[in-house]
């Protein structure tokens, strides 16, 4: 089994979820109330991360880091897989990205994949209505607001088109509400409303009742699953942890 295509996908650019998903009785609208600017430092505080598995085995971790630059709100975000077979590291995957977010608009994104030796990247920044993207050598121009597939600004729930950070491309998506479930968290089960992907990409992703990301689920095109678990997902969080140690 070739692990490279299994997370080359690993940020949206996954394959369809099991039938039984998309047959659900479901509203694409969105229930969560929420502000005109999402203020992920209030909503999140300073960090969110995850703990990555695989079929129920922990194969790396995401996190997210945003601050106050002054001109606006930075975002920086990391990926990190290791996938070991006897006894050695078989496969390793790195996805990093700075955005810069300002009044609640995308004002410039740079994304980078180390895809086990297999390097790519591209580049975004706002010119007046428009994202300009530049990707191998070419530019192309999308209309604002635009939302980045990775998934902290719950306002993407509403979108019809959102742009791959893993690729620089534009998805059309219907993002459809599954209703309210319970979540488990490292900080015990959490309610949660769960929204599917449908279209270009294919995700299970879930949101708390203030709009936080709490969860993400895919499957691999080998079967396997793959979830995000929550270790650090809103305020409190941290000193949750603290207080446990």
């Amino acid at each position: 089994m070739s692990l490279r295509f299994l997370f080359t996908v690993v940020l949206l650019t996954v394959l369809p979820l099991s039938p039984t998903h998309a047959q659900t009785d479901a509203s694409p609208v969105a229930p969560i109330p929420l502000a005109r600017i999402v203020d992920p430092l209030a909503l999140y505080g300073d960090t969110i991360s995850f703990s990555v598995w695989r079929d129920g085995r922990q194969v790396g971790s995401h996190v997210t880091r945003f601050t106050d630059t002054g001109a606006g709100v930075r975002v920086d975000s990391q990926l990190s897989l290791e996938i070991p077979f006897l006894m050695i590291t078989a496969y390793r995957y790195d996805y990093r990205s700075s955005a810069l977010w300002r009044d609640g608009v995308l004002d410039q994104l740079s994304a980078s994949v180390d895809d086990d030796g297999a390097l790519s990247a591209f580049e975004a920044h706002r010119d007046g209505e428009s994202l300009v993207v530049v990707r191998d050598g070419a530019t192309e121009r999308f209309p604002l607001p635009l939302y980045p597939t990775d998934h902290w600004n719950p306002h993407v729930l509403g979108a019809t088109a959102v742009l791959n950070t893993l690729t620089g491309r534009l998805n059309q998506v219907a993002i459809v509400d599954r209703g309210e479930e319970t979540v488990e968290t490292a900080h015990g089960p959490r309610p949660a409303r769960r929204y599917e992907y449908t279209g270009d990409l294919q995700a299970e992703v879930w949101y708390d009742e203030g709009g936080r990301w709490v969860k993400l689920r895919f499957q691999g095109r080998d079967g396997s699953t793959i979830d995000y678990r929550c270790e650090r997902c809103r305020v409190g969080d941290a000193r949750a942890a603290e207080d446990k140690s």
